[in-house]
């Protein structure tokens, strides 16, 4: 038994053996190959310094290695910035809106505001306010003087307004309506002065200021809304002179004129 599982691998190894032999000389034929190219074409060497920037090739002049392109300067330094989308220079501006006084805690006051500008650049201007209001009791004020018998004839609220103030426009950007339109805008402070015109027909001395915003339609329209604070001392009834400050809330459009003829 022994005798013949020698002689079955012998007779294998006999069959194989051609079969090695041409497969160690094909393995050290490619180990020759390998070697001759290493000596033709040497692996280069491996650092860990950033590879130089190479404007062009010496063939074309075609940009080959962008890898210093993010250290330039000018990359780190630009910024955009656009001209206003609604010119003002040399224009003039009508506003017409709705206010209404917000702080006053005895009467209900609205009415209606015209206003007229001219502007002598983008971010100077003059304008003249006039503001026609009405007024009612609010129902504590009926209440204090039907149920608590107090006196309210001395209190004072404007019946009109008319003034003149500077403009200043600083800011100027765009913002998103909802995702679905871009709407540019101009960002206002202004200071004056004016006359209020009383219940009494007293006409006070007036301190106008203002702060507000101008969404441009178009380079003709635009929506306005402003927050503005008279401040003016007023005789009551009963001949005493007390101060008092009123909170506007307006709201309206604006035409610009004449047309545009830049940007």
């Amino acid at each position: 038994m022994l005798n013949r599982k020698i002689s079955s691998l012998l007779l294998l190894l006999i069959l194989l053996a051609p079969g090695l032999s041409q497969a160690q000389s094909e393995g050290e034929e490619l180990d020759v190959i390998e070697m001759e190219l290493e000596k033709e074409a040497p692996r280069p060497a491996i650092t860990n310094s950033v590879p130089s920037y190479q404007e062009t090739s010496p063939k074309d002049n075609t940009l080959t290695d962008f890898s210093g392109l993010g250290g330039l300067a000018p990359f780190q330094e630009i910024s955009v910035i656009q001209k206003r989308f609604l010119p003002k220079t040399g224009r003039f501006q009508l506003f017409g809106g709705l206010t209404t006084v917000t702080n006053d805690p005895f009467f209900l006051t609205f009415g209606g505001v015209a206003k007229a500008s001219y502007f002598m650049s983008e971010s100077w201007g003059l304008e003249l306010n006039y503001f026609g209001l009405t007024t009612s009791n609010r129902q504590g004020t009926d209440e204090l003087r039907e149920i608590q018998g107090v006196s309210t004839e001395n209190l004072v609220y404007p019946k009109s307004f008319i003034g003149a103030d500077l403009m200043y426009i600083p800011v100027y950007g765009k913002m998103s309506w909802f995702n679905e339109k871009i709407i540019p805008f101009d960002l206002y402070f202004s200071a004056g002065y004016g006359t209020t015109n009383t219940q009494s027909g007293e006409n006070a001395g007036t301190i106008h200021l203002a702060t507000g915003q101008i969404f441009a339609i178009s380079k003709a329209y635009a929506l306005r809304w402003d927050f503005s604070w008279n401040f003016f001392n007023a005789k009551g009834i009963d001949g005493s002179t007390n101060s008092f400050n009123n909170l506007f809330l307006t709201v309206g459009m604006s035409w610009f004129f004449p047309e545009a003829s830049y940007r």
